[in-house]
C-alpha cells in the first residue's frame, strides 16, 4: 500500500498517511483506486465521479474503506542486532 495519500495539491503529491482505500464496487467486482488522505477525500471523490462520467473509470458506487492499521512486536530490530548478523557470517 502506498504510504502516502494519493492525491496532488498545486502539483506537489500529499504527504500524509492514507485514511481510506478508495475502490469503485460494481457487478463485475471491485477496482482499487486510489488512498486518501482525510483532508482530501471530498476533493477526491468530486474528482472520481467526475472521471466516471467521462468513462476514464469504471462505473459502480465509489467506496471508501478507513484503513486498519496492524501493530505487531514479532519483527524488531536494532543495531546490536546487525552488528551481530555481521559478526557472524
Amino acid at each position: 500500500m502506498p504510504k502516502h495519500c494519493s492525491a496532488k495539491v498545486e502539483g506537489e503529491e500529499c504527504q500524509l498517511a492514507p485514511s481510506y482505500v478508495i475502490s469503485v464496487k460494481s457487478h463485475e467486482g471491485e477496482y482499487m483506486l486510489a488512498v486518501v488522505c482525510n483532508d482530501h477525500k471530498s476533493a477526491l471523490e468530486a474528482r472520481l465521479v467526475a472521471m466516471q462520467e467521462a468513462n476514464r473509470i469504471p462505473q459502480g458506487s465509489i467506496h471508501f474503506q478507513p484503513v486498519k492499521m496492524v501493530v505487531t512486536d514479532c519483527v524488531t530490530g536494532i543495531d546490536a542486532d546487525y552488528i551481530e548478523l555481521n559478526d557472524k557470517t
